[in-house]
């Protein structure tokens, strides 16, 4: 609180200056100023000033001013500072030195609001003082709340004069009493067409169940703040068709207040937008099963191997893809591939990269005199690196390739970027397949590597795709590389179609009704042996 002390004598305004701060509630919430005649209490007054928006206010909460001073005295003081509206608020308590009538009702006429004589007890004083500050608070929010209802009432008038939406009251009788310059903009009907809400239904929704709805959403005695809202098709006042959205809500005393937004264009542009989502879902569909048809048979076998898959997309249509083919009589093939991202752009690269990759072609086989040579797998990953690059395409993918030689086991693979394969002996031990490069995509950023191991008879290579070990359940949790391996290893002796199997039930069983966000992949070869 700041108290401006205005006295012409210096011993008292230090004497005063002593009082208010001894008597103040807390050290240091008071903040004296001081002026030894009117002309300099005026000059204090104007430099405390501040203005917030168009409003202004005086730090000073309190004067304290001798009645009697040289120059401009007491009273010609406080007439001016009453007439000024930056200052009329300020509490101004006068100091006498008599109880002389005359000047203290003069005192009183010009804006006063208590005197204290300068040979008073300082208690009293004090009490004063603090009664004065008390009704500078109280008057300071009084003014504040004024201010705020003034600016609200402002505001809500014009958001009603401006708003494009409609509003209108109707009372429980169903008679309107009140609506805003938003219902003519809407409906071209000039406010007071309307005498009642059934007489608006009938009118601008003649078919539609407004009136029916109000009536069964709006019973009597319906508690206040009951809501709820719809979307009605209606006429303007030139019979051309629209769609409105009305928020009801019921108010203290019976009222219902109808909020009307002319959402016409949002209508049909949703319509159309529902149009082209199903020809879109259509399209979807349609691809998502031709993925499909690109898998292998789900199970397969001969003499000397036998495979099987698990396949589970996301929503949407993604970039998982994955074949098992031979090479010649003696080699046959196998990949996954991880395209980045979801949707039409990653099946379409992966569809690109499954012809890139088909066992015709050369860049899986060189046909030579009198046979095949099939391709180095690291070569292979470097073909396909020059054709997919990520400048061209916007999309990188990782994929894992391998070859067998069904007579020797010799399996020689190459990685680039993928989920390292796992190796998974009949005595139940896993070995993972860590030599790696990098994505697919840099155009030769750095060269791929090959490495070569021979299998066993009964042992199986799993390649998976990353949204198997990322697959989350409802609870957040995720299925991860422990899941996966707890489930293969005690299946680890048994047929590669029986190890999938598992798996499958596996993810059943973790994620219950949740949807993968990812494609889950799992594709499982197990060698047999050459005479198998």
């Amino acid at each position: 609180m700041r108290i401006l002390i205005v006295d012409d004598s210096e011993a008292y305004r230090f004497f005063l200056r002593d009082m208010l701060e001894r008597f103040a509630p807390k050290p240091g919430v008071r903040t004296i100023l001081e002026a030894g005649d009117g002309e300099t209490a005026l000059a204090v007054l104007a430099r405390e000033l501040t203005w917030v928006g168009p409003f202004s206010r005086c730090g000073v909460d309190l004067v304290i001013m001798d009645l009697i001073m040289p120059g401009m005295g007491g009273i010609a003081t406080l007439a001016r500072i009453k007439a000024d509206p930056a200052f009329r608020d300020i509490p101004v308590i006068m100091i006498t030195v008599s109880d002389d009538e005359e000047c203290l009702e003069r005192a009183f006429a010009a804006g006063a609001l208590d005197y204290v004589k300068k040979q008073g007890r300082m208690a009293e004083m004090a009490a004063r003082v603090e009664a004065a500050l008390r009704l500078k608070r109280e008057t300071d929010e009084r003014k504040a709340r004024e201010r705020e209802l003034r600016a609200e009432k402002e505001f809500t008038a014009a958001i009603l004069e401006h708003s494009g939406d409609g509003i209108a009251v109707a009372a429980p009788s169903g008679e309107f009493v009140f609506c805003s310059p938003g219902m003519e903009r809407i409906f071209g009907y000039p406010a007071g067409a309307f005498a009642t809400l059934d007489d608006f239904a009938r009118v601008v929704f003649p078919e539609t169940t407004l009136a029916q709805d109000v009536r069964d959403n709006f019973p009597g005695g319906v508690l206040a703040g009951h809501v709820w809202h719809a979307i009605y098709p209606c006429l303007d006042k030139n019979r051309l068709h629209r769609f409105c959205q009305i928020h009801f809500s019921s108010m203290p005393g019976g009222n219902l207040v109808l909020n009307i937004q002319d959402v016409t264009f949002l209508e049909k542009q949703k319509r159309e937008l529902l149009k082209k989502q199903s020809r879109h879902q259509q399209d979807l569909d349609a691809a998502a099963e031709i993925q499909q048809s690109l898998l292998p048979r789900r199970v397969s076998a001969n003499r000397t191997f036998r495979f099987a898959w698990e396949f589970r997309p996301c929503e949407t249509i993604g970039g998982d893809i994955f074949n098992v083919f031979p090479l010649g009589q003696d080699h046959v093939g196998l990949y996954m591939l991880d395209v980045s991202g979801h949707g039409v752009a990653s099946s379409l690269v992966a569809l690109s990269v499954y012809n890139f990759m088909h066992y015709q072609r050369s860049t899986l086989i060189d046909r030579v005199a009198g046979g095949i040579s099939v391709a180095p797998p690291k070569d292979v990953l470097t073909r396909l690196d020059w054709e997919f690059p990520y400048i061209k395409f916007s999309r990188f993918f990782t994929i894992a390739y391998m070859v067998l030689n069904v007579r020797t086991g010799l399996l020689t693979y190459a990685n680039a970027g993928h989920p390292a394969p796992v190796l998974l002996f009949p005595d139940g031990r896993l070995h993972t397949l860590d030599d790696r490069g990098t994505i697919i995509g840099l155009e030769g950023f750095a060269p791929f590597e090959e490495t070569t191991r021979t299998l066993a008879p009964g042992e199986k290579v799993l390649l998976y795709s990353d949204g198997l070990v990322d697959f989350q359940n409802e609870a957040g949790e995720y299925f991860g590389e422990g899941r996966f391996f707890d489930i293969v290893r005690p299946a680890a002796d048994r047929p590669v179609t029986e190890i999938v199997a598992a798996m499958g039930r596996g993810l059943d069983h973790f994620g219950g009704e949740a949807r993968p966000r990812d494609d889950i992949s799992l594709l499982g070869l197990e060698y047999l042996g050459p005479e198998a």
